[in-house]
């Protein structure tokens, strides 16, 4: 009987070990470790810096005048071509309307107001192509530069310019024209005087009273150069269909700019 218990007991304890030994335990959670993003260093975009700044207009103008001496230019026009001479006397224009033309800014434009015995105004419109040249140019005014001898005479080339907020009378860069003109008397010289608090010198008055121009534009805008070449094909420009504002209703274009020298 007690060798019997005590196989019972070793029976039991075997068992009882077996049935602690087939416990499952829960495997250790693995830590997971996360995949590190390379570290991307930005490219800051290349800033173009414009051939003229606002702040340096003026030196900045004279030093490319210095580089590029050139006067001579043909402009084509759907019209016909033009030649014109830019005036050394007018530095600061020179350079800039040099810049615009090698810069190709005034290729493809129109002619923006046209009118009869006054002007052909061209350059001025604002494209993608034009817009993108002036990003490299830079956007600013020139300085006037007003000549008591650099009149409005039939055949001048002058500077537009904004005549809001604009005391100095700055010139824009990116529009010009071409003067047709019409012939004055000494009385209609007077009234400009007033109006424009101008006063004409006796050549210009003995000029006007003889000889085409736009007398009253004097002392507003700067001329800084002249046709030498092909003004017929102006009276061609102005005589053209226009709308209300003087935009011709059939675009005429500047096919393509030359320096010449």
């Amino acid at each position: 009987m007690l060798k019997k218990l005590l196989f019972l007991v070793i029976i039991a304890a075997s068992l009882i070990a077996c049935s602690e030994d087939s416990k499952i335990e829960p495997s250790p959670s693995k830590k997971v470790t996360k995949p590190i993003k390379p570290k991307v260093k930005k490219v800051k975009k290349a800033v173009i810096k414009p051939i003229i700044t606002k702040d340096s207009v003026r030196e900045n103008l004279l030093a490319y005048g210095k580089k590029n001496p050139e006067t001579i230019i043909d402009i084509f026009t759907s019209m016909g071509k033009v030649r014109i001479r830019l005036y050394k006397d007018t530095p600061l224009h020179r350079a800039s309307f040099l810049l615009m033309c090698k810069e190709g800014y005034f290729k493809h434009s129109v002619f923006t107001r046209v009118a009869p015995f006054f002007i052909a105004q061209g350059g001025g419109t604002y494209t993608k192509e034009q817009t993108a040249v002036s990003r490299k140019t830079g956007v600013y005014t020139i300085p006037s530069e007003f000549k008591r001898h650099r009149i409005h005479k039939q055949g001048a080339v002058a500077a537009a310019r904004e005549y809001k907020n604009n005391p100095e009378k700055a010139s824009d860069p990116f529009a010009f024209y071409f003067v047709e003109g019409t012939l004055y008397n000494h009385p209609s010289l007077d009234r400009y005087e007033q109006e424009k608090d101008y006063k004409f010198t006796k050549k210009q008055r003995d000029f006007y009273v003889s000889n085409p121009g736009a007398a009253h534009l004097d002392g507003e805008h700067t001329v800084f150069g002249e046709i030498v070449s092909g003004y017929s094909v102006i009276p061609k420009i102005t005589q053209v269909d226009r709308d209300s504002k003087d935009w011709p209703v059939k675009d005429i274009f500047i096919d393509s700019v030359i320096v010449v020298r």
